[in-house]
């Protein structure tokens, strides 16, 4: 629950601090990641984790590897929301997806139990998204603030 000290957006919305971001992007177990794929935006569902301040997840050769070894600016966003108490929040994600190549920093991400969920097919390629933005917003109600 978002304390009601935090400042409010022209929105109303509460804005959430960075730390309070970066918790909640290492609670979520599943987010989507945003990039222009052939001059379409694109959104996908991903399994992630947190290396430090950066997202990292697995992929297999697709869109999501091209965006990383082109390194297309991209979006990531994670949310909750509880439609009876009429709350919600949302943390975005901009940055840039870069492949993952250095074998030390493979190995260690290999130990932090991320495994995708969608398991048919092996994804053997790391993703990091380079943060160069972050923002978090959570709804706040009449008498809260």
């Amino acid at each position: 629950m978002t304390s009601p000290s935090l400042p409010v957006d022209h929105a109303g919305l509460a804005v959430l601090s960075n730390q309070e971001c970066l918790l909640r992007l290492r609670a979520a177990p599943l987010g989507r990641i945003a990039f222009m794929s052939g001059g379409d935006p694109v959104i996908l569902p991903v399994n992630h984790g947190m290396d430090g301040d950066t997202i990292v997840f697995r992929t297999n050769p697709g869109s999501k590897l091209f965006a990383a070894d082109n390194e297309l600016s991209v979006s990531f966003e994670i949310d909750g929301s509880d439609p009876d108490q009429r709350s919600g929040w949302s943390v975005v994600v901009s940055g840039v997806a870069t492949r993952v190549e250095d074998p030390a920093d493979i190995a260690r991400l290999n130990l932090l139990g991320i495994e995708p969920w969608a398991n048919v097919v092996e994804r053997m390629y790391w993703v990091r998204i380079r943060t160069y933005m972050l923002t978090g917003r959570q709804v706040v109600h009449a008498g809260e603030l």
